[in-house]
């Protein structure tokens, strides 16, 4: 079962970085790729088209980190004993890892390397700009939306439907913008303040943190289960304490919860705790019209 997200409006055609002097157009970045000799031809002309869909319908982009990355980049063969991925990037190789013991599985490869080539940015030179890798959780999770948005994922495999689905609710909280900040710039400063103003705390965020980076790192081992909810019930707790929502925003974030373990089909077991986040999220909402009838009557 895929999780299923709105497609976002395209926004400007061109898009481009300004550091310092120096602007960094998507252009630059598609002539370091083909200057690249560690990629074959077919890579690179895969990677260009990918970023060009990418710079088109997306406008906050640090080109300037991507160029960097592509530069040296090549693509090497890995296993299971090395990684669970099926693709994964990792910066300090400036590598792209294929593995070797995935093969065989229907993944959409498309949407797996359009996620790694987003991550790529969040790998700075600058020492002030330092991925924050507590919250990789919603660094995979918004990377996903954006390359499921983007291109689709045409396989029944999603390694990352916790994160898709929790960074989407998060969003809901805190705003897209702050998700977005943090992904681009590695800057958590929106994310805080926009939290801090629906009456959460700092602490509740590392809550739910700690909880996505166990999930993440748990659930897929041979007899993982998902905490996918409790997590949603942290945020469901979250959302409550949120001072400005309105009827709307009420029934949008009930319409992206799951609370139905059997759509995920053959995984049905490992997402059983799932079953009572409906009940918890109407629980709130009546304690809310129960507070609102109270206060009408002061």
């Amino acid at each position: 079962m895929k999780a299923k997200y709105k497609k976002g409006a395209k926004t400007k055609k061109l898009c481009y970085n300004l550091i310092g002097d120096k602007m960094v157009k998507l252009d630059d970045v598609l002539k370091t790729i083909d200057a690249n000799q560690n990629l074959s031809l077919e890579i690179k002309e895969n990677i260009k088209h990918l970023l060009t869909v990418y710079a088109t319908n997306i406008e906050n982009i640090d080109f300037e980190a991507i160029n960097k990355n592509v530069a040296d980049l090549k693509v090497e063969e890995s296993n299971k004993y090395i990684m669970k991925e099926p693709l994964k990037y990792v910066d300090p190789d400036k590598a792209l890892y294929i593995n070797s013991s995935e093969a065989t599985k229907d993944y959409d490869y498309r949407f797996l390397l359009m996620r790694e080539l987003m991550l790529m940015q969040t790998y700075k030179d600058d020492i002030t700009k330092q991925k924050k890798e507590n919250f990789n959780p919603i660094y995979e999770g918004y990377a996903s939306i954006c390359a499921s948005n983007l291109v689709g994922n045409d396989s029944s495999i999603n390694l990352y439907e916790d994160e898709m689905i929790t960074v989407n609710l998060l969003s809901q909280i805190v705003g897209k913008e702050s998700i977005e900040q943090l992904f681009v710039n590695n800057d958590t400063t929106l994310l805080v303040d926009n939290l801090s103003k629906t009456g959460n705390t700092v602490n509740d965020l590392k809550s739910l943190i700690d909880i996505m980076n166990y999930n993440m790192s748990a659930r897929n081992h041979e007899r993982g289960k998902s905490m996918l909810g409790d997590i949603q019930i942290k945020l469901i707790n979250m959302f409550a304490n949120k001072n400005d929502k309105n009827i709307e925003d009420v029934e949008n974030f009930k319409n992206n919860l799951y609370g139905n373990n059997l759509v995920f089909e053959q995984e049905a077991d490992k997402y059983k705790d799932i079953n009572n986040v409906y009940n918890t999220y109407n629980e709130m909402v009546n304690n809310l019209n129960l507070n609102q009838t109270i206060a009408k009557t002061r």
